[in-house]
């Protein structure tokens, strides 16, 4: 159900992204904001870029890493939408115009070959369920100003979803260990 709550939240966002312009964090309006009314939030804007004729191309997980759960304070992974407009090709450039606060980070994408549903999925569920597995850069923006994001925040911003790019060399997953994957980033050529 769309309160007046939500929807002011999502208008603020899809405002605050239409403009290229960093807002005030949800938190700071309502610090009683929930993950579950976050939710509600972020799948609002979804479904109206999707009215506008984007689709949805895949899904994300953040704060994965305990580092970043302790950062923000929390004990759980969040999710947010892919979107063909957030495509980068391989090789290509984003104009700086674009974004408002990005990040980038080094990935793995899981290509799926049938649909995950939760809850109680497991590890083997996912690794049956993969095709391959591939390379990837992720490139976190947020519309909260100065990454002042709570758990709230983040979720409501689409798991401060910004661009993405695949790499080109497809894997099967059996044919990879997961945990000794690396990743080494470069600026302009230099460590």
């Amino acid at each position: 159900m769309l309160t007046t709550k939500i929807a002011n939240f999502a208008n603020q966002l899809q405002e605050a992204e239409a403009l290229n312009r960093a807002t005030d964090p949800l938190t700071s309006v309502d610090p009683n904001l929930t993950a579950e009314e976050a939710y509600l939030i972020q799948l609002e804007n979804i479904k109206r870029k999707v009215d506008q004729g984007q689709k949805i191309v895949g899904k994300k997980i953040g704060l994965t890493s305990l580092a970043m759960q302790k950062l923000l304070g929390v004990d759980e992974p969040d999710y947010g939408h892919l979107l063909d407009y957030m495509v980068v090709e391989n090789g290509g450039s984003i104009s700086m115009k674009k974004v408002l606060q990005p990040r980038v980070e080094a990935e793995i994408a899981f290509i799926l070959k049938k649909e995950l549903k939760g809850p109680n999925v497991t590890a083997l569920d996912v690794i049956l369920a993969t095709d391959y597995i591939v390379p990837a850069l992720e490139i976190v923006d947020s519309r909260i100003k100065d990454w002042k994001i709570k758990l709230a925040d983040t979720i409501a911003d689409n798991a401060s979803s910004g661009y993405f790019l695949l790499g080109g060399k497809p894997e099967k997953i059996e044919n990879v260990d997961l945990e000794l994957i690396a990743a080494l980033k470069s600026k302009n050529s230099s460590r």
